[in-house]
């Protein structure tokens, strides 16, 4: 029988300062993601959006990894991918819009490890941890297929549907954000 461990916070070791900058710029991130400014600073400064977009997220599970070293499932594995991929994307993002075709393959291998990252949270723990699980699933799926919807319903076509689309997004990413925070703080 699966027995799940209620874990509501993690000791990764990191100064409560640098998780709170990585939240913020994760916040940040979500903010970012907004079209024209997305566009904008991919455009014009790849390397701080490439930043922007990588840093925080990769801080944050950093802490996970090293704040789970001691449960009896660490997914240490997985984390390290997570952290791969999202390097990999900086390393993306930063080379600018001649990179768009291996980006795009880049965030469909996202969800083949987060929802499987997720899902192990969810499954083995209980607690904010298991929260964390949930939302990792939560926003992947809604990052990934919320724009297609959009688009495939053609709500993308006009100015209230894109708004729509990008409050639903921007707001989960920033649920998300807060929700990996409370685990690490």
């Amino acid at each position: 029988m699966n027995k799940q461990l209620q874990i509501d916070s993690l000791q990764s070791g990191l100064p409560r300062p640098v998780i709170e900058a990585a939240f913020v710029i994760m916040v940040l991130s979500a903010i970012c993601t907004y079209g024209p400014v997305n566009t904008w600073m991919s455009s014009h400064i790849p390397v701080v959006a490439g930043l922007v977009h990588t840093v925080g997220m990769v801080v944050i599970y950093y802490a996970f990894l090293r704040g789970m070293k001691g449960l009896p499932h660490p997914l240490t594995v997985l984390w390290w991918i997570a952290i791969g991929l999202n390097l990999c994307d900086f390393v993306i993002l930063c080379l600018g819009e001649s990179m768009a075709g291996l980006s795009a393959a880049t965030a469909t291998a996202l969800p083949l490890i987060y929802i499987p990252l997720g899902a192990f949270l969810l499954v083995w723990y209980r607690g904010r941890l298991g929260n964390a699980g949930f939302w990792m699933i939560v926003r992947i799926l809604v990052v990934n297929l919320v724009p297609v919807l959009f688009y495939v319903t053609g709500l993308l076509e006009s100015a209230w549907g894109l708004a729509v689309m990008e409050m639903i997004t921007i707001s989960v990413e920033i649920w998300f954000a807060w929700t990996l925070r409370r685990v690490l703080v």
